[in-house]
């Protein structure tokens, strides 16, 4: 079965921290691939200054593009309303039946979730 690791979060920028994090849950996990999957209209976070899809997404892929098992989705930018990561979560494991998906999450949104 395909292990993939959901690194989610506005990436309001992206930063070494998230990359050691992917990189760390992708040895750790022995995980084929982490997708970067940024945000689109996180609810525990509609009224803050939050740069525009576009600049977030480049910032992402150029991030990311020397590493081979980091890739870029745009799944829930692609969504249309308000993005819930369980919804997102949901659909992912219908859709993929032969994945399994490792959410990944850094400490400053484990100690904010009870706000998602």
């Amino acid at each position: 079965m395909k292990k993939i690791g959901i690194m989610g979060g506005t990436f309001n920028p992206i930063h070494n921290a998230h990359l050691v994090l992917g990189e760390c849950s992708y040895e750790q996990f022995d995980l084929d691939k982490v997708w970067f999957m940024p945000s689109k209209n996180p609810p525990h976070k509609l009224n803050k200054n939050i740069a525009s899809q576009k600049h977030r997404s480049n910032m992402i892929i150029k991030a990311i593009e020397d590493n081979p098992h980091f890739e870029f989705s745009d799944f829930e930018l692609s969504r249309q309303g308000t993005t819930y990561t369980a919804d997102t979560l949901t659909y992912l494991k219908e859709e993929y039946k032969e994945t399994s998906f490792f959410f990944i999450l850094g400490e400053d949104s484990l100690f904010n979730i009870e706000n998602w």
